[in-house]
């Protein structure tokens, strides 16, 4: 009899686990859409074409950028990313950046989505330095009267060991070793002048 209980548990066990499988399956099509929200997503935040971008997202939506800013609102997200090509400080020329997944999306009741996978970011400045950061991503995208649309999306990069740390630690270590040349300038400076002072007295004395 427990033979039986037992063999029983594991079939339903067994069924449900390839039921859960099949409901994060989804079908070629639904893959293939995805895959193409991707690519257009991308294409339009490399264009700076938000019209494009409002078109792909599903309202209301939630991006979290690699700044660990959010947005709900597209006119405040193009603001944002308008601002990092006109501010005076860091200003940006040029920003491209590529996405792959890492494998297929898992998709739920034929309704959401779960994807995620890394970036391979390329930052221009307008002072002539570039920048090539790796990113990691995680996407949740909502099937709409049959067209899928992003809903949320959050990316981020490894915040101990990027390119622009490298470069922000360069600057400093610079800014210290000026420091200590003009410290050592100045040094001499004051010497020779109290030198001078010091011969000045002796001679009048």
């Amino acid at each position: 009899m427990w033979r039986h209980v037992i063999y029983l548990g594991l079939a339903l066990a067994l069924g449900l686990s390839a039921h859960a499988d099949a409901q994060s399956t989804g079908s070629p099509s639904d893959h293939e859409s995805l895959r193409g929200l991707k690519e257009a997503i991308t294409k339009a935040v490399n264009q700076r074409d938000f019209a494009a971008v409002g078109k792909l997202l599903r309202q209301p939506f939630m991006v979290t950028l690699t700044t660990q800013d959010s947005f709900t609102d597209l006119d405040k997200l193009k603001a944002y990313y308008e601002d990092l090509f006109t501010r005076d400080t860091l200003r940006m020329k040029n920003i491209s950046i590529a996405a792959d997944a890492d494998d297929y999306s898992k998709i739920f009741e034929g309704t959401f989505a779960l994807t995620k996978g890394s970036t391979r970011e390329h930052y221009e400045l307008a002072d002539g330095r570039s920048f090539d950061m790796n990113g990691r991503w995680t996407a949740v995208s909502l099937k709409d009267n049959g067209e899928w649309k992003l809903l949320a999306v959050h990316t981020g990069t490894n915040f101990l060991d990027n390119a622009v740390l490298a470069a922000v630690e360069s600057s400093v270590l610079r800014f210290a070793a000026g420091g200590a040349a003009v410290g050592l300038i100045v040094g001499f400076g004051a010497g020779w002048f109290v030198k001078r002072a010091q011969g000045k007295r002796i001679a009048t004395g």
